[in-house]
């Protein structure tokens, strides 16, 4: 008997320590329900507010753009703009610029006719008043001598007719006088005063002319060299041709020397 109540008690006790597991077991699925629901509730407003920040950049980024945009149109209307009128002012230079060559050209052969006419005339005025032996050109009467001086003796003679040793200011002068003499010629160039400036007897600096004709040498000084072998005062005077039958180009020689001239007025 005893032994059936134990068992009964044993039994209940069993019976009340599953309940009691039950219950605790229960509590705990609640409790970790409850920790899960919160922890979804957190998660989920923690990705709406990444969200939500990720959407304000994009909006911020888009409204960038935007301006960019603009701003990138604007600058380009402007360029464009600019370019246009850039383009039509170069259209109206390059116009003007064949025109002013054009009418630059019809004065050349103009010119050229005149020149022509006038180098060929024979007893008209202008030769006339020229003198004897005396050769019109261009707008000047030129005399090629016959006999040698040196070249103060030239200079000399020239201002004794009413001129002066030539000043070659242009290669149509130049050709003209190479094409009529053959030998060598004084003509009215000098840098006696100052070694290496070249001056005209009108006293205007070679450099202003911007017109020279001085022998350009390959592998040998050019002209003027100022060679001091003949001269020890060296090579001071210009002349056109030299004594080895070069009668187109310059030669420095030294202003002794005796040599044909050329005179102009």
């Amino acid at each position: 008997m005893e032994n059936f109540y134990e068992n009964t008690d044993f039994q209940l006790s069993k019976m009340n320590s599953r309940r009691n597991s039950s219950d605790i077991l229960d509590h705990t699925v609640q409790s970790v329900r409850g920790r899960s629901h919160l922890c979804s509730t957190k998660t989920l407003k923690h990705v709406l507010a990444v969200f939500s920040l990720l959407l304000l950049c994009a909006l911020v980024g888009l409204c960038a753009v935007g301006i960019l945009y603009v701003s990138k149109s604007m600058s380009f209307e402007a360029i464009s703009e600019d370019y246009s009128r850039a383009v039509q002012r170069l259209s109206v230079q390059e116009h003007n610029a064949s025109e002013t060559e054009r009418k630059y050209e019809e004065l050349k052969a103009e010119h050229r006719r005149v020149q022509d006419l006038l180098s060929h005339c024979s007893g008209c005025e202008i030769c006339a008043q020229c003198g004897e032996g005396w050769t019109f050109f261009g707008v000047s009467c030129y005399y090629l001598s016959s006999d040698k001086l040196n070249w103060w003796e030239s200079r000399d003679y020239c201002t004794g007719k009413g001129g002066n040793l030539v000043v070659i200011t242009s290669k149509e002068e130049h050709d003209f006088l190479s094409s009529h003499i053959h030998e060598t010629h004084w003509i009215g160039l000098n840098d006696l005063d100052t070694e290496g400036q070249w001056m005209w007897v009108n006293n205007q600096p070679l450099s202003e002319t911007r017109t020279e004709f001085w022998l350009k040498r390959k592998n040998k000084p050019d002209e003027p060299d100022n060679w001091k072998s003949e001269d020890s005062s060296g090579e001071n005077c210009g002349a056109l041709g030299n004594e080895e039958g070069y009668t187109h180009t310059w030669f420095d020689a030294s202003c002794k020397k005796l040599k044909k001239y050329i005179c102009e007025k």
